[in-house]
């Protein structure tokens, strides 16, 4: 019986791994040689940061010097005045036939010339806080008393009133009411109008 003889497997070729270890070292000298350390000097931070400061003074001027812009529908029609007082820059509270309105967004809805009894205080139809227009009036007044505190200004306490024209008085009562709470802080008020033709 013929027994079969494992095959030799050829030994490995001699690595000389010192051989290696130099040949990595004189290359890591040559990228080394053919960069400066300073290989950083195309990009220039100074000019970025001088764009970004003139980007900032641009917005932040942009920002405060914005007028109050009313968009007319079926929804909002102005009374009309002849007064010719310019509007300044303020947080808005807009009352529609449909709903209320802080900056542009829907805070509670309005029906028939009143809001919902649940987004009063209490659940209270005779109540004259509007919990949803509360909240976010004193998330607003906060952002800008901390803006006014940045500028070392007071915080001016201003609110911007656009109404329907039919809207009822008990409605616009609510809405003062409710933005005048201690913890929210607007003293200032101003009634948007149309301005009547001479």
């Amino acid at each position: 019986m013929d027994t079969e003889q494992p095959k030799k497997v050829p030994p490995p070729p001699s690595v000389d791994i010192e051989a290696m270890k130099r040949a990595d070292r004189r290359a890591i000298m040559r990228l080394r040689r053919g960069h400066s350390t300073d290989d950083v000097e195309f990009l220039n931070i100074t000019a970025m940061m001088d764009m970004m400061t003139i980007l900032l003074v641009f917005m932040l001027v942009d920002f405060t010097s914005k007028t109050q812009n009313v968009q007319m529908s079926d929804q909002l029609a102005l009374p009309s005045s002849a007064t010719a007082v310019k509007v300044a820059e303020s947080v808005s509270v807009t009352i529609t036939k449909s709903s209320l309105l802080v900056d542009g967004e829907p805070v509670a809805g309005v029906k028939r010339g009143a809001v919902d009894a649940a987004d009063k205080q209490g659940g209270d139809t005779n109540s004259l806080i509007i919990r949803p227009l509360l909240a976010s009036l004193e998330g607003r007044a906060k952002y800008y008393k901390l803006l006014a505190k940045t500028k070392n200004q007071p915080f001016e306490g201003a609110l911007t009133i656009i109404a329907d024209k039919g809207t009822p008085y008990r409605l616009l009562t609510e809405v003062l009411y409710t933005a005048g709470q201690e913890e929210v802080g607007y003293k200032l008020y101003r009634l948007i109008v149309l301005e009547k033709a001479r």
